[in-house]
């Protein structure tokens, strides 16, 4: 199986097409990705499923309601690893993604439109600090279009909290993830913490809430 995904990975004339006709209606830019860029997508595409692996190997199983995880990472994931591997924990979907980083790289933007897409996720609100939308304004101009034109919420401020939420309310599920990390790929030493309490959830979602209302700087 993994060598069928990495052979399909490293076919580039292929890979460079299918990130042209995924991602043509989320850029904002004349800029489309050269070939070096959708050879760099390919590898850390790869890179997550054997991420994905690691984070089922130390939690195969959600936080029980009232229950709370500690983890540090080694290294062996990043933040972003933890969207799509909660979701299959909420039974496939998520009511809300609420996300705060400092930054985020184009991998992770582009998946989670996906998973919006295939119905997976259910609304978004999003937070960056202003170092993203200075400093990366390619993938700036992906995210920002992409929530735009599914009626999402963004705003960018001199903001670095890193804090996931998702829920699932029908199963009665309210997860909050805190860590150090940022939604990007770099390979550091990370730690987190998950829990699965509706109040805490909602002290996050009433901060999100309060952020996003605000005039964008």
């Amino acid at each position: 199986m993994v060598d069928s995904i990495l052979a399909g990975l490293l076919d580039g004339a292929s890979l460079a097409a299918h990130l042209a006709e995924s991602e043509a209606g989320d850029i904002e830019t004349d800029r489309q990705p050269s070939p070096r860029a959708a050879r760099l997508d390919a590898r850390r595409r790869f890179a997550r499923v054997r991420q994905r692996e690691a984070l089922r190997d130390v939690l195969p199983t959600p936080p029980a309601p009232g229950e709370q995880y500690h983890i540090i990472s080694a290294a062996k994931w990043d933040f972003w690893t933890w969207v799509p591997e909660m979701i299959t924990w909420l039974g496939g979907r998520t009511d809300w993604l609420y996300c705060s980083t400092w930054t985020a790289n184009r991998a992770g933007i582009i998946e989670m439109f996906q998973l919006c897409d295939a119905g997976a996720i259910g609304s978004i609100g999003f937070l960056t600090g202003v170092y993203f939308k200075r400093r990366e304004s390619a993938v700036y101009a992906t995210l920002l279009g992409g929530l735009r034109r599914r009626g999402f919420r963004y705003r960018a401020f001199p903001n670095h909290a890193k804090i996931l939420l998702l829920s699932n309310q029908a199963r009665g599920d309210w997860l909050t993830v805190e860590g150090s990390a940022n939604l990007t790929s770099n390979p550091r030493t990370e730690q987190y913490c998950i829990t699965n309490d509706q109040a805490l959830w909602a002290f996050y979602r009433d901060w999100f809430e309060e952020s996003l209302a605000k005039i964008p700087e």
